[in-house]
């Protein structure tokens, strides 16, 4: 007796060879994105994940355009057209960087995307990207206590010590609440901070039914106690939201339509905020939210100064050029959203911002089986993406985490096309005679019963039956 095997069976092997290879890739993308190094060549300033990006982003890009990820997706084509806008406004306004800011950060943003887009192509991909992430986050912890503590950086100073290499530097910030504010390997502690809540959601509810309860659990305490220790209201906000949308997950996990009614919810308190208040919405909940009276002003400001600005240069921005502000202030920018609209215009801000909106909405759409791996890492992603919006009204983005930032929005857009049926990497078994699974019969495998055994001995069984 000889068991045949289909032919999508025997040769299951390449797609798990290509799933392993994809997630090798995210893996050291992710590590490049977590080493305090820089490095120059020629005129730009060099780190290992601009490296890695500079080498994939051509080669990905084409992948992408040519369908080798999937259907290009509206998704894409709003990225693309986030990318294309802000890389052809420093040619008005700062025509003598603009050529080097624009590869710069096409590297850092799109390159960002594009490996996300490239190595996340099913839910076990998405796995493995949030326990490496998680990994990460709870490595960080005992470093994270340290230099709370003391005040002192531990694995940057280490790597200054390699010839012709630099490291981040301490911000040297004030200390709140009597702790130190951790930067880890990171530019700035709000940084640390919103790269700590990214791994929250998408570990807890993404690998549910893959780890144990106990684990998930003691994972998300550590992965929140690391963010609190960057003592930044953004990451702290971000933590607070996906905690509350857990929870509002589990507790109306019977309700079909629990994101839609939230939605309202969630629109009619903002426009009682916006209504009640003698300060725009998101600033009055920032300020309620902030660690810092101080701060909150500053954002008040920021925002006021900002949208009045917006209002005179909306098409193109004002590039870097200075802007209306008062004397007082320096011009850092603490709001993302307002920083794309003030430096590049709204087409930029539209193009970006829609491009989170789009995923949400077309993803949530999708019919996945409640409870199923799909249909955990639509939530994971989404609470994350969620989270990730709000935050980045409190916080502006640049060098490594804003590559993560750009790979983590890559890691869900799979989902728009995602199947049940393709949760894993190995294919099911093709269906024989209306079965699943191998068959078995006297001749060889690649003889067929009916279309190659001897007419003789076809008409003989025939005589037999």
């Amino acid at each position: 007796m000889t068991a045949r095997l289909p032919a999508r069976e025997m040769g299951a092997s390449r797609p798990a060879t290509e799933g392993s290879g994809r997630r090798a890739l995210a893996t050291i993308a992710l590590i490049t994105l977590m080493l305090p190094v820089t490095f120059s060549m020629g005129t730009w300033t060099m780190s290992p994940s601009r490296a890695l990006f500079l080498v994939l982003l051509p080669i990905q890009l084409f992948n992408l355009l040519r369908g080798q990820y999937g259907k290009v997706t509206y998704i894409d084509w709003l990225i693309l057209g986030y990318m294309a806008w802000r890389t052809f406004v420093p040619f008005i306004h700062n025509p003598q960087v603009a050529l080097q800011y624009a590869g710069s950060n096409s590297v850092i943003f799109l390159g960002g995307y594009l490996v996300g887009r490239a190595t996340i192509r099913t839910a076990e991909d998405f796995q493995w990207m949030a326990k490496v992430l998680a990994a990460f986050v709870i490595f960080s912890f005992p470093f994270a206590i340290y230099e709370t503590i003391t005040g002192k950086f531990v694995i940057p100073h280490l790597f200054e010590k390699i010839p012709g290499v630099t490291s981040v530097k301490d911000v040297n910030y004030m200390r709140r609440m009597g702790m130190d504010r951790v930067q880890f390997v990171f530019v700035h502690p709000i940084h640390y901070g919103l790269f700590c809540s990214l791994a929250l959601s998408v570990y807890f509810i993404g690998l549910r039914g893959v780890i144990s309860g106990f684990w998930r659990w003691i994972g998300m305490f550590i992965i929140i106690a690391c963010c609190l220790m960057s003592v930044s209201s953004g990451p702290f906000l971000s933590t607070m939201a996906q905690v509350g949308l857990i929870f509002y997950a589990f507790l109306f996990r019977n309700v079909d339509r629990r994101w839609l009614y939230f939605g309202l919810f969630f629109a009619f308190s903002y426009t009682v905020i916006e209504l009640g208040s003698n300060r725009p919405g998101i600033v009055a909940l920032m300020s309620l939210l902030t660690f810092s009276a101080s701060t909150a002003n500053v954002r008040f400001v920021l925002f006021e100064y900002g949208m009045a600005q917006i209002m005179r240069t909306p098409l193109f921005g004002i590039g870097f050029r200075q802007w209306d502000l008062p004397s007082w202030m320096t011009g850092s920018m603490d709001n993302f959203w307002l920083g794309l609209a003030l430096i590049f215009g709204l087409p930029a801000f539209l193009f970006m911002f829609g491009a989170v909106v789009a995923g949400l909405v077309g993803i949530g759409k999708r019919a996945f089986k409640p409870g199923g791996v799909l249909s955990n890492v639509r939530l994971g992603w989404g609470i994350m993406l969620v989270s990730l919006t709000l935050t980045l009204a409190t916080v502006y983005i640049w060098s490594e985490v804003a590559s993560l930032t750009m790979f983590m929005i890559g890691s869900g857009v799979f989902l728009l096309h995602a199947r049940e049926a393709d949760e894993g990497d190995t294919p099911p078994p093709a269906e024989v005679d209306g079965r699943a699974g191998p068959t078995y019969s006297r001749f060889a495998p690649e003889v067929s019963r009916t279309a190659s055994a001897p007419p003789a001995r076809q008409r003989f069984d025939k005589g037999r039956r």
